[in-house]
């Protein structure tokens, strides 16, 4: 059985040279900005794809809660950080996004064996859109500002593929493939009564990931196992003495070894 994807890390490497970033908050906040860097941090290692939108307010109560630090000075040290450019400035100012390149890069080496690739800030962007423009298209002032176009250029160029609702056949051959026990017709409904979003709210991405969660989460839908071997203990023929391994009944089946 194949193990289910994981989208988080259980560390990240602290330096001990002090980076602009840190230096801002301690020199405000003292000991209090290094422990809510380092709880930022330690968050952004557990939460899945490492970014977390602190919009709701119910979002915003459990993520302060979680780094131990209270809202108002908590808001204004992750504007220090957006400001640095520890986290991405536009995430953070037009959606309360909480994501850094710098820490990706850091982790990065975590998903050097795995399957599934990273997430990358421009995936995280366009995963945040209202009617199709993305942030990035917000900060074009004029035709004269060629960085900023740029950017906007190369992030709507990206690979990045909207999801599409597989067909029943499609299901029904990859679970054959699997050969595991979910219904096809089962896994549609549920998830079209889920509004194809997984627990926590997010969008499904790839449907097939979801099926093998569930073979991992639910033995009863995982691939039957190889039926055991029969093991038989040795014995003694009677006749030649050999040690011989057989099925049944000695007297009936006989001895390979006798004539």
């Amino acid at each position: 059985m194949a193990r289910p994807e994981r989208h988080d890390v259980d560390y990240f490497p602290f330096y001990v040279k002090d980076g602009k970033t840190l230096f801002v908050l301690e020199g405000k906040y003292q000991s209090k900005g290094t422990g809510f860097f380092c709880n930022v941090m330690r968050f952004l290692c557990t939460t899945p794809d490492h970014h977390f939108c602190i919009k709701d307010e119910a979002d915003r109560l459990f993520f302060f809660t979680k780094t131990h630090c209270d809202e108002e000075s908590g808001l204004d040290m992750l504007n220090m950080m957006a400001t640095t450019g520890k986290i991405h400035k536009e995430l953070w100012k037009n959606n309360m996004v909480i994501a850094s390149q710098d820490f990706l890069d850091s982790i990065a080496h975590a998903y050097k064996n795995r399957k599934n690739p990273i997430i990358k800030i421009d995936d995280i962007l366009v995963s945040y859109q209202q009617n199709g423009i993305t942030y990035e298209q917000n900060i074009i002032t004029s035709d004269d500002n060629t960085q900023t176009k740029l950017n906007y250029t190369k992030l709507n160029n990206s690979i990045v593929k909207k999801f599409k609702k597989p067909s029943l056949e499609e299901i029904t051959l990859y679970c054959q493939e699997r050969k595991n026990n979910i219904k096809p017709q089962y896994f549609i409904d549920y998830q079209e009564a889920r509004g194809w979003k997984l627990k926590g709210g997010q969008k499904i991405k790839d449907w097939k990931a979801v099926i093998r969660t569930w073979e991992a989460n639910d033995k009863k839908y995982a691939p039957p196992s190889a039926p055991k071997q029969n093991y038989f203990e040795p014995v003694n023929c009677p006749k030649c003495g050999k040690r011989i391994v057989v099925k049944g009944d000695l007297t009936k089946d006989g001895c390979v070894y006798c004539p």
